[in-house]
């Protein structure tokens, strides 16, 4: 058995720039798509996805689900084309350690996370995951406190002057974890720390034995977030897509 490490911060507030005419500008950025911006694409965003991801993009029921989906995936394919060099239907996603997707030829990492109208994406060199989380007001956090938390992180919710805003925080910081270690909610995620400052794990609870930094930050005041990725640490970039990128590297 072996350890890992799990550094945990908040970031201040985060400036959301446009993003550069060339990419990658660094090791770690993240984009923040608002999806209604780009409901006029979703034809040419389709046409760059492969059979199989139009055929899973198909069987969603309700249209802004399937929308969803399109975006998100069309405009990864972009990016990842501008990080490769390659054209972005020429992307070709494997699944790795514990069937956590990868990009095939390359040594970009990346995660994708969309809650309501905003969707996230990360790109790293090293494993990362992201969770973006709505800070619903009538969802019953309190009804799986228990069950996803230990007693010292249900102490440390409800006694925060907001506990909603709480449990979102420590909940995408676990989530962000589990999805860059390829891990999942499983029946390790209640035993995750998810507190600020550094923690030291049996590496069986998030099938890893790396340092980790988690840093959580706001997309917008209605939405938490947090960022996993393998050390060494980094600055991040923020950048805000706001319109359709050249989808020729």
């Amino acid at each position: 058995m072996g350890s890992a490490f799990l550094v945990y911060n908040t970031l201040p507030a985060v400036k959301w720039s446009d993003v550069p005419e060339s990419l990658p500008v660094s090791d770690l950025a993240i984009f923040r798509i608002e999806l209604i911006r780009f409901s006029g694409f979703i034809n040419p965003l389709s046409a760059l996805l492969m059979p199989d991801e139009q055929i899973r993009a198909q069987r969603y029921f309700h249209e802004k689900d399937r929308h969803r989906f399109i975006i998100t995936r069309g405009l990864l394919r972009i990016l990842l084309g501008n990080y490769t060099g390659r054209k972005p239907a020429d992307i070709r996603f494997v699944q790795s350690v514990h069937k956590k997707p990868s990009v095939l030829g390359s040594d970009w990492h990346y995660n994708v996370s969309h809650s309501g109208g905003w969707a996230l994406i990360a790109l790293s060199k090293t494993a990362v995951g992201i969770d973006i989380e709505k800070i619903d007001r009538d969802f019953q956090f309190r009804d799986i406190l228990s069950e996803s938390f230990t007693p010292q992180e249900r102490v440390f919710i409800e006694q925060s002057p907001d506990p909603r805003a709480r449990f979102y925080q420590l909940w995408t910081r676990k989530e962000a974890l589990v999805k860059a270690t390829g891990r999942g909610i499983d029946e390790h995620f209640k035993q995750i720390p998810s507190q600020e400052g550094t923690h030291t794990v049996d590496n069986q609870q998030i099938g890893s034995s790396d340092r980790w930094i988690i840093s959580s930050f706001d997309v917008t005041e209605e939405y938490a977030a947090a960022v996993a990725y393998e050390s060494p640490e980094r600055v991040a970039d923020f950048y805000e897509l706001r319109y359709m990128l050249n989808a020729e590297p």
